[in-house]
């Protein structure tokens, strides 16, 4: 079997060229594909703490931490102590971000279309479908 068919090698290199795309169209923010994805969460769900956003984009706690600093930093996102668990701090948006958050998704949706130019509908369904079921199927129970 050629490497170009193998689905690991496959899976690795298009979600490389897609980040690195992404990442070059980000710049013009002044954030990475990995701040971009906190950004999105934030937006689609509200308010959420670090262990939450830790889970919903399948990766840890301290890495998390990492991202909301920089964030922070540049002031895309502020922090307030959680009503519930004062141990624990909220992350939102700031007005800042809020502004910029439509240009950014238009340039997601740009790279995403660049991506799957020549796909038609049917085929980005089976591919959306194709991709979910392989996170599915390798996330359960320590896998990630």
């Amino acid at each position: 079997m050629e490497i170009q068919q193998i689905l690991g090698y496959l899976l690795n290199t298009s979600s490389k060229l897609i980040k690195r795309t992404m990442d070059d169209n980000l710049s013009e923010f002044n954030i990475t594909t990995s701040q971009w994805a906190v950004l999105k969460l934030l937006a689609t769900k509200g308010p959420l703490t670090q262990t939450a956003i830790a889970k919903e984009l399948l990766g840890d706690k301290a890495t998390a931490g990492e991202i909301i600093l920089r964030l922070y930093e540049k002031k895309y996102v502020e922090k307030s102590m959680d009503k519930k668990d004062k141990r624990m701090n909220v992350v939102s948006l700031t007005p800042k971000a809020k502004v910029l958050i439509n240009d950014m998704e238009k340039m997601a949706i740009d790279v995403t279309n660049k991506a799957l130019d020549g796909l038609d509908y049917n085929d980005i369904q089976i591919l959306n479908k194709s991709l979910n079921k392989i996170i599915n199927n390798l996330s359960k129970e320590g896998t990630l």
